[in-house]
């Protein structure tokens, strides 16, 4: 889990990642990204947006970054990045469904066919 105080760093990061995993010759990395509130406490961070972004993550397929629509409303056009919708999806331990977006460099199709 990461922590970071704008979301379009977070973005920018979890492409990063998903990039340069497989470099290393680790397996792929599938990402879950989501903003809002946090509670930190004994070094750790907790609460709902910390749960759904873990949701999120779960429904990454491997090599993925995956966001909400949170994410994409707090970080608009950012430069080099789209977002290609993926729909509402129900995700386990919520009520209701959360609209997801596969997440890319421009120029690059998630490949997304959900």
């Amino acid at each position: 889990m990461f922590h970071f105080p704008e979301p379009a760093q977070a973005v920018v990061c979890g492409l990063e990642l998903v990039e340069r995993v497989p470099q290393l010759g680790l397996p792929l990395a599938r990402v879950g990204l989501h903003t809002g509130p946090v509670v930190f406490q004994q070094g750790d961070y907790f609460g709902r947006t910390v749960n759904v972004a873990a949701r999120i993550g779960d429904y990454a397929r491997p090599g993925e970054v995956l966001v909400s629509d949170a994410v994409v409303a707090t970080t608009g056009d950012l430069p080099g990045v789209r977002y290609e919708p993926v729909g509402p999806v129900p995700l386990k331990g919520l009520a209701a469904p959360v609209s997801l977006y596969a997440t890319t460099r421009a120029g690059v199709s998630s490949g997304r066919g959900r």
